[in-house]
């Protein structure tokens, strides 16, 4: 739909390419203007998904995230799509998704998850070698997928460094 120019994708900052959609299991998130055009092909899109597939569109879960345009504008997206408003920050996959620059506050569940992850270990007696086998795989692995999109605030990166060197 985007090469035959029906959806009109969304600017991204800084040469930052943003896709078309994103699909995980079940689960796909479309990102596009809100053009009364764009939305009316998306919606026929999903009705002949439906017409086509044995699955069936969980109307509860569809929600829209925007953000720069009014709140009449998103009522009459919402009443035309059948939609419900999402509030930006939310998490998909264990990341943050927001608006803006990167915030201490968007990371600090990640980094609290951290912390109790150090806590309940280090309860453990666990040898030195062994603490560092559980922060490898697991700590980094954690921090891992929301810094291979994101840029986290050096405060909390300092906090976590702590928190393992205490740990270890």
């Amino acid at each position: 739909m985007v090469d035959d120019e029906k959806v009109s994708l969304i600017n991204g900052t800084r040469e930052v390419h943003v896709p078309s959609h994103c699909f995980y299991v079940d689960d796909l998130m479309v990102f596009c203007k809100g053009k009364n055009s764009s939305l009316l092909d998306l919606k026929d899109l999903f009705t002949r998904y439906v017409a086509c597939s044995v699955q069936i569109i969980n109307t509860n879960k569809l929600s829209i995230y925007s953000g720069g345009i009014s709140n009449d504008r998103i009522n009459s997206i919402v009443n035309m799509l059948g939609f419900q408003i999402g509030y930006l920050p939310f998490n998909y996959l264990g990341a943050p998704i927001f608006k803006g620059r990167p915030k201490v506050i968007y990371f600090q569940p990640i980094a609290d998850k951290i912390k109790g992850k150090l806590a309940t270990w280090k309860a453990s007696f666990l040898s030195m070698a062994g603490r560092i086998q559980l922060v490898k795989p697991v700590i980094q692995n954690m921090l891992q997928h929301t810094m291979s999109i994101y840029f986290w605030p050096i405060s909390l990166l300092k906090d976590i460094e702590r928190w393992i060197r205490n740990f270890i």
